[in-house]
């Protein structure tokens, strides 16, 4: 008989199901566990192995089978070891755009027991320098811009791995030569890794993500924390059948998929698709960044079945789509994360590629260790504003300014807890920090508003922190802001987010010059392009020669700036008649 997802998921945990829960204590509280492997990223990457001549990996014209990413990862983890001598709770850097390397370095350090630290390969000099200092790897894989920026802005590590560099580089290892020698691995099923105890509440990775403050945070991830996230996704492509007569539930094994990643793998869904899928055996198809044109040319060629984006990515896919002759046939699924979908999307996805694709969404961030909300089909589009349920092990709530629970119905901050959100975030050069005031209570504080329905079903109806989401990435509204006075001409600034029909929104600033000020938002974007990441770059900025509203504490007022200051008329990117 056909079962909704609620019904599903009841009778895959029930004890004796294929996913049993459990109970145990995570940072002074009780929460529920899957009572199954794997328990450890190690143990994750240990069962690739089953997978054989399936397709693992897909790069332009570079395909690997499961037994070559076995090989290469195996190998890589004995170099690791043998050549620079790391060992469980050493710290591997990761820094490049989404090359096959990527999957088998950061495979290697997890059945090392050592700590992947991905960093995001879209900073410029001086804030990756300013990251890779703090995080304090042993190694660091770099791409040939990466590599090029560590020469220029004195990034250093113990060692420097190069990937795919046009020419050797002094000092630096190219990652090809640890991978030579492989033809006798690959015909060795039998190529064992190195020994490692690994331990569910061991550290497994640490991802940098903006917070509330002017600094990016070091989220500390184990690997009960990632095992918890994996698994609740597998559980959701398990098909289950429930007997009209009643009797065993039947469970089959999740459908052959293909996935096509437009998440870069430093981001925390990006990285969670990245072994969610080679656990299950499925394949990974890889863009160096994303072009919408090539994302359909790949899903016709590659037989896509899977792809996912925030809704600046599914928007121009959709585009895409519209107009090409391509087969795209092979696609069963689009999802939509990172950021609110607009209302429209779903239908949309309905008008271009028929009712056989099934659009879906949820909701979840760096330190929730990805999705802990989910909804798609038939829920999805009777409730196109909702970001879902809640998965198996996690719980959602709604917290009020006092930090009372709020009944269903009201809106407050929404707050999680589970085995998938990490205890805390790393202190500089000092390890694990203390906990700050994103979590109370053993629940940890989003910094979004929202409400749940008496069916469960959350809702997103805000932000609380100051952060603009601008087509899945988050830009932190303060950093912006004190790059900005750092400038000569500037007395204030104040950076926040207007609606855009693709991204969602970008980010605008507003800024304060002396009345006989001859700077111009050219002279300042440019300041800032030196400075950030070109998405914290505003797309329009207007300079004004008045103080910005602020309260009686002396903050700016953002939500006056509209009124105050016609911000309408000073940011239309349509010039004066």
């Amino acid at each position: 008989m056909t079962l909704d997802d609620k019904r599903r998921l009841e009778l895959l945990t029930a004890p004796g199901g294929a996913f049993p829960l459990t109970e145990r204590a995570v940072g002074g509280r009780t929460v529920k566990v899957f009572d199954r492997e794997p328990r450890t990223l190690r143990e994750a990457f240990l069962a690739t192995k089953r997978h054989g001549s399936a397709l693992a990996i897909g790069y332009r014209d570079e395909h690997y089978d499961y037994a070559g990413l076995w090989a290469r990862t195996v190998r890589l983890a004995h170099a690791l070891r043998g050549e620079f001598g790391i060992a469980k709770g050493d710290r591997v850097g990761i820094a490049m755009r989404n090359y096959p390397e990527f999957v088998f370095a950061f495979g290697a350090t997890q059945l090392l027991g050592a700590v992947a630290v991905p960093f995001n390969s879209w900073l410029k000099g001086p804030e990756l320098a300013d990251l890779v200092g703090e995080a304090r790897p042993k190694v660091l894989f770099a791409d040939q811009e990466r590599i090029a920026l560590a020469q220029a802005f004195g990034i250093t590590a113990p060692e420097l791995i190069g990937v795919r560099c046009a020419a050797p580089t002094p000092g630096v290892t190219d990652c090809a030569s640890l991978l030579t020698d492989l033809s006798a691995d690959l015909d060795t099923p039998d190529l064992d890794p190195p020994d490692a105890e690994v331990l569910p509440d061991d550290v497994a990775t640490i991802l940098f993500t903006s917070g509330t403050t002017g600094r990016p945070k070091a989220a500390v991830h184990t690997h009960l924390n990632h095992s918890a996230s994996l698994l609740n996704k597998l559980i959701r492509a398990v098909p289950v059948t429930e007997p009209e007569g009643g009797g065993p539930v039947e469970v089959s094994p999740p459908p052959r998929s293909c996935k096509l990643v437009t998440f870069p793998f430093f981001h925390i869904a990006g990285l969670n698709t990245l072994y969610n899928t080679l656990y299950a055996g499925q394949s990974l198809v890889l863009m160096y960044k994303w072009d919408a044109a090539e994302a359909v040319r790949l899903v016709e060629a590659e037989k896509v079945n899977e792809v996912s984006g925030p809704p600046f990515v599914v928007q121009t896919f959709l585009a895409a789509a519209r107009t090409t002759g391509r087969d795209l046939s092979s696609l069963r699924s689009l999802g939509m994360g990172s950021a609110a979908a607009p209302a429209h999307v779903v239908e949309e996805v309905r008008a271009v590629l028929g009712d056989t694709v099934v659009p879906k969404t949820g909701y979840g961030m760096t330190e929730t260790t990805s999705g802990v909300v989910a909804i798609s089909a038939a829920d999805f589009a009777r409730r196109p504003t909702s970001v879902g349920r809640p998965l198996p092990t996690a719980e959602v709530a709604i917290m009020g300014p006092d930090g009372r629970l709020l009944d269903s119905g009201a809106e407050g901050e929404v707050v999680v807890r589970g085995p998938q959100v990490i205890q805390g975030y790393e202190g500089t050069g000092t390890g694990a920090g203390p906990l700050d005031d994103s979590f109370r209570d053993g629940w940890f504080r989003t910094g979004d508003l929202g409400r749940i329905d008496a069916e469960g079903f959350v809702y997103l109806v805000g932000r609380i922190k100051d952060i603009v989401i601008r087509g899945g990435e988050n830009i932190n509204c303060s950093e912006v802001e004190v790059a900005l006075e750092t400038h000569p001409e500037v007395r204030e600034a104040a950076a926040l987010g207007a609606p855009h029909p693709l991204l969602g929104e970008e980010l605008v600033a507003i800024v304060h010059a002396p009345q006989d000020s001859a700077v111009t938002p050219e002279d300042l974007r440019a300041h800032l392009a030196e400075r950030l990441a070109a998405f914290k770059v505003p797309a329009r900025v207007a300079i004004v020669h008045r103080p910005l509203p602020r309260t009686a504490s002396g903050k700016i007022v953002k939500r006056e700036l509209a009124g105050a200051l016609d911000l309408g008329r000073l940011l239309d990117p349509t010039p004066a008649s």
